[in-house]
């Protein structure tokens, strides 16, 4: 028997639905985006062999695939105790990687720009180089990859990059340096909404604690500068993470040790640049500037463009077209129980893939936790700081509330809206006094 599922309906909602809760003399008590027409999808994996959740969580987001792709893998390599795959394997997995990110970064500037376009081609290009050409990736396996990369699919790759560095150089500093950002949206609104946020930054790091997209470690620093969480594993994840309203679709994760208030963070190009210095040296000036100038959302996007073209630069120039050693020993997957976790952090932010596995190879439990999902609590910041506290006062214009909202970038259809079209709604709940 096949079974059919439609994700459209539950996972795919028009416009921006917002929440504001006023008290009884009108000030805005709190402000929230609605996520809950987006029911979490960790159920629907409940039950299946887990060898099998792979090629179905990358078809969960049809804006991150590769993210899942990648994560899923990892899972299951965690599951299977593989603990290292080839270098051949992890360069052309970050190269895979590193054109997703480049990807949906070059979708945040505006239509038409001409060099938006150019690092559209130089990601569709990385993808094909890294063997998956279509839109759904195919090149990891358990253990490395499905197959050695094609040499003139990496000679096509090496001859776009130069004009791929200069056109995201070029993005980058017109978002730092321009008052109005290419996406239509005020730059000062950015880069303000972005530095008030008082949780914690999280992204993935090398074992320095230089930013790195495919790190095995996890680093948390808070608004202050402190290293909450230093060099953090996969396999910690349980003890690291907990979730506030655990199975909601805003779940509000926090980091455990320090409880839901002290515990709240953010993920994304904005928390990437926050935790450590990046070691591609074009992005690491740009990140310089960056910081210097406060930190706005779409020059973090940008400049993190720089260091996704910086990456698939030095990833294309490692590749030895001649090193078919691209997978582990192959890993038995007979069943085996236990529980995997994997991550990736992508053009959003973090994504964490855990599976719980019975003896018999299925599912027993299972956590997708996306980037959307935690940084609902920093959107909910900003909205609170877009809307205001004047009693009885006027909404915030539709305009600002929008560039919060495109700030975070939640992977919902809204953000791919041209500006002033996101199709915001505002319901208002007054709370009585005592409550």
């Amino acid at each position: 028997m096949t079974t059919r599922l439609i994700l459209d309906a539950a996972l795919d909602p028009a416009g921006a639905r917002i929440v504001v809760d006023r008290g009884p003399d009108g000030t805005v008590q709190a402000a929230r985006f609605d996520m809950s027409g987006l029911p979490r999808v960790d159920t629907i994996l409940t039950g299946r062999p887990v060898v099998d959740v792979p090629a179905l969580v990358e078809r969960l987001c049809g804006v991150c695939p590769t993210a899942h792709h990648l994560a899923g893998i990892q899972a299951l390599e965690a599951l299977h105790g593989v603990v290292e795959i080839p270098p051949a394997a992890e360069i052309v997995r970050r190269l895979l990687h590193h054109g997703s990110v480049l990807a949906v970064h070059a979708t945040r500037f505006a239509l038409g720009d001409p060099d938006a376009a150019v690092l559209r081609g130089l990601a569709k290009l990385a993808a094909v180089a890294a063997g998956s050409p279509g839109h759904f990736p195919v090149t990891a396996i358990v253990g490395g990859i499905a197959a050695p990369v094609a040499p003139d699919a990496v000679a096509r790759c090496r001859e776009v990059v130069p004009e791929a560095l200069v056109a995201a150089q070029r993005l980058a500093q017109a978002a730092l340096d321009d008052r109005v950002d290419r996406d239509g949206s005020r730059g000062h609104r950015s880069g303000g909404g972005v530095a008030h946020f008082s949780g914690a930054d999280v992204a993935l790091v090398d074992p320095s604690g230089a930013p790195d997209l495919l790190g095995a470690h996890l680093r948390a620093v808070a608004a202050d500068g402190t290293v909450l969480v230093d060099r953090a594993e996969p396999a910690e994840w349980d003890t690291l993470v907990a979730e506030e309203i655990p199975a909601s679709s805003a779940p509000r994760p926090y980091l455990a040790a320090f409880g839901p208030d002290r515990g709240r963070y953010r993920v994304g190009p904005v928390a990437q640049l926050r935790v450590g210095t990046l070691r591609t040296p074009r992005a690491a000036g740009l990140q310089r500037e960056w910081r210097a100038a406060g930190g706005g959302a779409l020059a973090a996007r940008a400049t993190m463009a720089v260091h996704a073209v910086e990456a698939i630069s030095g990833l294309i120039d490692a590749i030895d077209p001649d090193d078919t050693d691209i997978a582990a020993a192959r890993p038995s997957l007979e069943p085996r129980a236990g529980v995997g976790v994997g991550w990736v952090d992508g053009a959003r932010g973090v994504l964490v893939h855990r599976y719980e596995v019975t003896d018999a190879g299925t599912v027993r439990g299972a956590i997708v936790l996306t980037p959307t999902a935690q940084n609902e609590p920093w959107l909910a910041d900003l909205l609170r700081q877009e809307i205001g506290d004047p009693p009885n006062g006027p909404l915030a214009d539709g305009g600002s509330v929008e560039a919060a909202i495109r700030d975070v970038d939640p992977c919902l259809p809204c953000t791919a809206a041209p500006p002033g079209a996101m199709g915001i709604v505002v319901e208002t709940q007054a709370r009585k006094a005592g409550t």
